[in-house]
């Protein structure tokens, strides 16, 4: 390669930066595609997932979890790890209302709200388990208190509420 410089002389380093930035835009996107290998696998088994629960097609269950990415302003992976995890770890009674109610509505829990309407009435079973999580917290995170802390949580998944990812790598996966 020959490049001159505005002197007019033969410049054999101008060549090599060009090179250097196509070889750095070459590995950016060999990064890129590694990444994206690896984070389809997790969105099939998420598809994988609703497939089995729903009884729908590979397309309904990708646009179901599309919706959900959307909707709650999540990368597409990062949704799809957390219904793997999610469905690696509760009970398959307790995941497929949740599944069914996110392939229905776009996602648990975002049914519009009437700020107008009269307060519900409070959730006894949900104020039941969290002063059982406290009593059990009391002497520090032990069985008693992991379990409450799961069971209180599974209650919330089913209330529609959707867990960050943090909150489902520490439920106890039950027997």
């Amino acid at each position: 390669m020959g490049y001159t410089t505005n002197s007019g002389r033969h410049d054999p380093d101008a060549g090599d930066d060009e090179l250097r930035a196509r070889i750095a835009d070459l590995q950016n996107e060999l990064n890129g595609l590694r990444r994206a290998l690896h984070t389809r696998a997790t969105i099939e088994q998420a598809m994988g997932v609703l497939i089995v629960s729903h009884r729908c097609t590979p397309q309904q269950a990708f646009r179901i979890l599309v919706r959900l990415s959307q909707q709650h302003n999540i990368k597409l992976y990062r949704v799809a790890q957390v219904l793997v995890r999610l469905a690696a770890r509760v009970e398959p009674d307790r995941l497929e209302p949740l599944l069914r109610r996110a392939a229905q509505t776009g996602g648990p829990g975002l049914e519009p709200v009437d700020s107008a309407a009269e307060p519900a009435e409070p959730d006894s079973a949900l104020i039941a388990l969290a002063r059982r999580l406290v009593d059990a917290d009391k002497d520090g995170m032990d069985g008693d208190a992991r379990e409450a802390l799961t069971d209180l949580y599974e209650l919330l998944v089913e209330r529609g509420w959707v867990p960050p990812y943090e909150t489902l790598a520490t439920l106890r996966v039950r027997p």
